[in-house]
């Protein structure tokens, strides 16, 4: 997953490092008139902004448009229930107040990101995958795969959106955010080994490649079908 996130007070820097300590992909706005610039360009999972911002550079309708499906999230500071009402229905998907544990903050964050993606619960099921969001781990039965975190995002991406193209460009997006893109030989060779990893399982998911366009997860058997995995290997 990776947000964007408006850093535009100190209580939305202190949200935006939690969101890093726990592993979340993040993209930093600390300019809130940029931030409109920031949701149209970049491929992240939420929008998280302060209340004060709306109105100034950003309204939530004009959000919402540029990026239908990319849900939003609201900190404000002990907001009137009229005011949350009009935030709901103007295009935001949760409002959270800055007053909020760190804890339950990440939790609504989290959940809102994953049920835009149509995940209920933090655990994924993709044939013989399951893939924990909360944890960042990869299992295959009761074998971990020992993915460094640039393979477990590539993977992460390509599992919330199974059996659909994800454009070489837009994963490369998520992945790196505005820093610097590896060359087209260092992420072939990520590409190379998040395949060696799910080998053994080739038979009921893989990875395919689109040529000239970008890759695809394949899942042709449910975990009850899949066969045994006695073969994986615990190695990274």
């Amino acid at each position: 997953m990776r947000y964007l996130i408006g850093e535009t007070n100190w209580k939305m820097v202190t949200l935006s490092k939690a969101v890093a300590d726990s592993g979340v992909l993040r993209t930093r706005c600390e300019d809130g008139e940029e931030l409109a610039d920031f949701h149209g360009m970049g491929q992240h999972d939420l929008l998280v902004l302060e209340a004060a911002q709306l109105g100034r550079a950003v309204s939530l309708a004009d959000l919402r448009a540029q990026r239908p499906g990319l849900p939003i999230c609201v900190v404000a500071s002990n907001p009137p229930p009229e005011r949350i009402a009009q935030w709901l229905m103007a295009g935001a998907d949760a409002v959270i107040e800055d007053t909020a544990p760190l804890p339950e903050a990440l939790a609504q964050l989290s959940a809102v990101a994953r049920r835009a993606h149509g995940v209920a619960q933090p655990v994924i099921e993709r044939g013989p995958l399951l893939l924990d969001l909360e944890q960042r781990r990869a299992h295959l039965g009761d074998v971990t795969l020992s993915l460094s975190p640039k393979l477990y995002e590539i993977l992460e991406f390509l599992v919330l959106r199974p059996g659909r193209l994800a454009a070489r460009e837009a994963l490369l997006s998520h992945v790196y955010g505005f820093e610097d893109e590896p060359a087209p030989r260092v992420f072939d060779v990520y590409m190379c080994n998040l395949r060696a990893h799910l080998q053994s399982v080739g038979h009921a998911l893989k990875i395919e490649t689109v040529r000239g366009a970008g890759y695809r997860l394949e899942v042709t058997e449910r975990r009850s079908d899949a066969r045994p995995l006695a073969a994986c290997s615990r190695a990274a």
